[in-house]
């Protein structure tokens, strides 16, 4: 009865290796939206395959709370920015709970205890380098993307993410001396910092080409007081990009008595998930910052793109955003994060259209899942229950593609593995009429489409943890309930027939209701 279950305990702490997977802290000066939840799951789908492959992984996400936005949100409110951010970051928690995200940790940027005594040091480091600098600076401010920005950034004389023109600003700041790491920055995108997708790659190394500007790296007080000071210069507060980048090794403990690098340096590997509206930022001044701390670039940047809503960008004036939470409590937890990972190739910006949603939902979940493993657990049942003997797998390719897809982190055309899987299953029934056959070679039939299931649920794990979990258990697998654990492996149960000690199945029950 325990065969399988045994090996996933002794082969469990066996990793391939330590992984650090973030992705870019929430701004909460409102409740999470569509474009949060399309990156957590992203990035959670690659932490959990990653722990299937027996890899030791740390995976993070977190808020950004400090700056501009939520000093003025909080003044509008008539509440303190400290009252704003305790009371909408408990919502993104939420959420991301609710969604199975599966992180192991969570930053906040407001924690004096964890994150700022890293941000402190860095910025030492960063003046004892002498790339900080201050100087009296004239530009345009964009509230919303929280930079400032130059004339080539703007469309129509206004920011092209928020549809705004920015504000004229004269202030004495400190900078970020960038501009002198042009040569540096190329070398570094071609040959050792990974963009993910390839052909983001050329978009940022643009950005080199057009000519690097110093980066503002802190605002006079009366300016912006919800930050972090300044060190040594009281009069100034952190900008956003000291602050809020450096989330990533501040939890780690970068720069103080109970530092740990061990998911850091190498042989661990970081990956950074973001926005491409933020790509700049960690692709050119991350890594300059950490390389004048003394610090190891990460390995790999995945950016993705915007999602739109039938076709137009989500915008509030418009009246076309959609509730993340409205998508759960209709169709469920999987059914978003499905949608999402199917309609979204890594990288490109995706659509939400409700009709499409529901199509999909009822197409690829309802029928072509659901519907398989209802039909044969309905007609072994008619049996007796338990498993024959299995025949070979021949129509299937097996894992090698969809490892190697997993791996190049292109969730996109792996997720189609289990569908394409599941639609060969319900076509052989039909061709054989498996429910009109009898005695052994029925049995033999149905034992070979259960073990189908079986991989069908494996395949899709990373993706639809629940379900993949909820298949197992009306297949009865003895290692159901332990697949959501973070240090289940499957090691062998991707061979054919490896599961020895399953001998019988369980009862069907509905596995996506319709919905009306």
């Amino acid at each position: 009865m325990y065969v399988c279950c045994l090996y996933l305990l002794l082969h469990a702490k066996l990793a391939y290796m330590r992984r650090y997977i973030t992705t870019a802290i929430d701004y909460p000066n409102a409740p999470p939206h569509m474009g949060h939840v399309l990156e957590k799951v992203l990035a959670d789908a690659i932490a959990r395959w990653w722990r299937l492959s027996g890899d030791e992984v740390r995976f993070q996400i977190g808020t950004d709370e400090h700056g501009v936005k939520i000093e003025q949100t909080a003044d509008r409110e008539g509440i303190t920015p400290k009252e704003l951010v305790d009371r909408n970051v408990p919502l993104f928690k939420d959420l991301y709970h609710d969604l199975n995200i599966s992180s192991d940790h969570f930053i906040r940027t407001t924690d004096q205890e964890e994150h700022w005594p890293t941000v402190r040091e860095l910025w030492i480091r960063l003046a004892k380098a002498g790339v900080l600098e201050k100087k009296k600076y004239k530009g345009l401010y964009c509230t919303g993307c929280e930079r400032f920005m130059t004339k080539k950034d703007l469309i129509d004389g206004k920011c092209p993410n928020h549809q705004r023109v920015p504000e004229e600003v004269t202030e004495e700041n400190w900078f970020f001396l960038l501009s002198k790491e042009a040569a540096w920055l190329k070398k570094l995108l071609k040959n050792d910092y990974k963009i993910v997708p390839d052909f983001r790659a050329p978009e940022t190394l643009s950005l080199i080409e057009q000519g690097l500007e110093d980066v503002s790296f802190s605002r006079p007080k009366e300016s912006l007081e919800w930050g972090i000071p300044v060190p040594g210069d009281e009069s100034q507060v952190m900008y956003v990009w000291c602050d809020a980048l450096t989330n990533y090794i501040s939890s780690l403990g970068f720069f103080t008595d109970h530092e740990d690098r061990s998911y850091w340096d190498s042989p661990a590997e970081v990956t950074h998930v973001i926005g491409k509206d933020i790509a700049r930022f960690h692709a050119l001044i991350w890594p300059a910052m950490l390389k004048h701390a003394g610090v190891r670039i990460p390995d790999r940047l995945l950016i993705h793109g915007f999602i739109t809503s039938d076709g137009q960008k989500m915008s509030k004036s418009i009246g076309n955003t959609v509730d993340p939470t409205n998508v759960i409590e209709k169709y469920g937890v999987d059914a978003l994060r499905f949608y999402l990972l199917h309609e979204i190739p890594v990288g490109n910006d995706g659509d939400f259209s409700w009709e499409r949603f529901t199509k999909l939902y009822d197409a690829k979940l309802r029928n072509d899942i659901g519907n398989l493993l209802n039909r044969v657990l309905v007609l072994m049942n008619k049996e007796d229950g338990y498993l024959g003997s299995m025949k070979k797998e021949e129509e299937w390719e097996g894992w090698g593609q969809y490892e190697k897809k997993m791996n190049d982190l292109d969730l996109f055309n792996a997720i189609q593995d289990p569908l394409i899987l599941a639609n060969l299953s319900n076509r052989y029934i039909d061709a054989r009429k498996v429910w009109a056959l009898k005695g052994k070679e029925k049995k033999e039939e149905l034992s070979f489409l259960a073990e189908r299931l079986r991989h069908i649920a494996l395949l899709l794990l990373p993706f639809v943890p629940g379900t993949a979990q909820e298949i197992s258990r009306q297949l009865n697998v003895p290692y159901a309930d332990r697949m959501l654990d973070k240090d289940f492996v499957l090691g062998d149960l991707k061979e054919w027939g490896a599961c020895k000690d399953w001998k019988r199945i369980g009862e069907p029950k509905i596995l996506f209701a319709p919905v009306l």
